[in-house]
């Protein structure tokens, strides 16, 4: 690979940079190096920080403490921003910590000071998003390593509870959800001494009872009136046709747009039951949000008019994610050259973000039921150039039901910065 090919691959996670590092480490050094102190995944929310996959490839330097330098710098600099930078930095840091690295546990402990020595001097919450607790949240999830860790971060944050007035029942929830139960004996000891664990164990708890209170009260409430999409994926799932005409119908009568939009949003994930045409007119209002909600139903809908629709799109251009979803939704095997001519013009513009949405709605044609052929000759060019690594698990798990998958994919596959595709590939190649 040419380091251009490397970088590129990296940044979509695939295992053959892991194998290109190990065979040649000093091509890539740089590259390894830069990943330490950067947050590489597309979408973190999804698929998970890259810490190991990175972590991997830096472990395959005999000057470890260079690496770990470089991602401890960056965390130092670190500022909060609701982003997914600190828990790359410290779950990077977090494995060479335990490795026995005590530059790397410095660093996470230095960090989590900071924040705490910052919350403890506030006088008030923030108005909306308080990113400084999520950042404490993560570092004190790194940094509990057995019995002894967990109990001194669940005293400092009672501690907060205590002292900080604009502190919330539940706000480390998190981290009360990931460790409690392990460490519950423990915590409940050593409550019955410590005046902050105590405080840290009824605020998590009160939080938890809230929760289950108010879902039953919703459970118990049978006059609870669903909209939007929850209401659609009722329609879809559990409700008659009748009903589903019913909705279908008030649809047709409003005539104020954004009244009409409303209505059409019951559609978002139910199919829509009768003629297309309206909800083809709809999808070229003036109103955004009557527009908005008419592209999102025909996504559901595999009509002879929808077909057209989109591919009359397409001939003129239209070549958005949106037009794509419903070339997917009404798929013929004639399709195949256009639906391949769009990602690849995609993937030479390097638009990932419609690449990945694309990838998305191909693979809502191989769910159970979907009354949508296969386009599997696309799953190739998804398992290769989808940024994300969530999504490229499902190209994987279909290329392998219509045996495509060869034993090279799954060898490279084996250090994929995805764990459930590292999973696979191993049960697959018996390893």
């Amino acid at each position: 690979m040419t380091k251009k090919e490397f970088k590129e691959a990296m940044l979509r996670g695939h295992g053959r940079c892991v194998m290109a590092v190990r065979q040649e480490p000093k091509k890539y050094r740089d590259m390894v190096l830069w990943a330490c102190g950067s947050d590489i995944a597309y979408d973190a929310q999804s698929e998970g920080t890259r810490s190991w996959y990175v972590y991997t490839m830096a472990n395959s330097y005999p000057d470890k403490e260079t690496f770990i330098a470089a991602a401890a710098k960056a965390l130092k600099k670190y500022r909060s921003n609701r982003g997914w930078d600190l828990l790359h930095l410290s779950e990077v840091l977090s494995f060479f910590a335990l490795d026995g690295y005590e530059s790397a546990g410095q660093a996470l402990e230095e960090k989590y000071q900071e924040i705490l020595a910052g919350m403890l001097a506030r006088k008030r919450r923030p108005k909306g998003v308080f990113s400084e607790l999520e950042d404490l949240e993560q570092l004190g999830l790194v940094l509990t390593v057995d019995r002894k860790s967990f109990l001194r971060i669940a005293g400092d944050f009672g501690r907060l509870y205590r002292e900080k007035a604009y502190m919330c029942d539940g706000d480390f929830a998190w981290f009360f959800a990931s460790k409690g139960d392990q460490y519950r004996r423990s915590m409940e000891a050593a409550a019955r001494k410590d005046g902050n664990i105590a405080c840290f164990l009824r605020r998590e708890q009160a939080s938890i009872d809230a929760r289950e209170a108010a879902w039953q009260q919703r459970k118990a409430d049978p006059t609870r009136k669903l909209t939007g999409i929850a209401l659609s994926r009722w329609l879809a799932k559990q409700a008659d046709k009748e009903t589903v005409e019913r909705y279908a119908q008030a649809y047709r009568k409003e005539v104020e747009p954004l009244k009409r939009a409303k209505a059409l949003a019951a559609f978002s994930c139910c199919p829509y039951p009768d003629d297309p045409w309206p909800i083809i007119e709809d999808a070229q209002s003036d109103c955004e949000e009557l527009q908005n909600a008419a592209w999102r139903a025909l996504e559901n809908i595999r009509h002879p008019a929808v077909r057209a629709f989109a591919l009359n799109n397409a001939e003129n251009e239209l070549h958005t994610p949106e037009n794509y979803a419903l070339l997917v939704t009404n798929y013929a095997a004639e399709d195949g050259p256009l639906l391949e001519a769009l990602l690849r013009e995609w993937i030479e513009k390097k638009d990932w973000d419609s690449l990945h949405g694309a990838g998305m709605d191909i693979y809502r044609a191989f769910a159970k039921g979907s009354g949508i052929p296969h386009p599997k000759h696309l799953l190739p060019l998804l398992y290769e150039y989808n940024p994300c690594s969530f999504c490229r698990e499902s190209a994987m798990v279909y290329m392998s039901r219509h045996r495509m998958l060869t034993k090279e994919i799954l060898e490279e596959c084996l250090f994929d910065s995805n764990d459930d595709i590292r999973r696979y590939a191993a049960k697959r190649l018996n390893k």
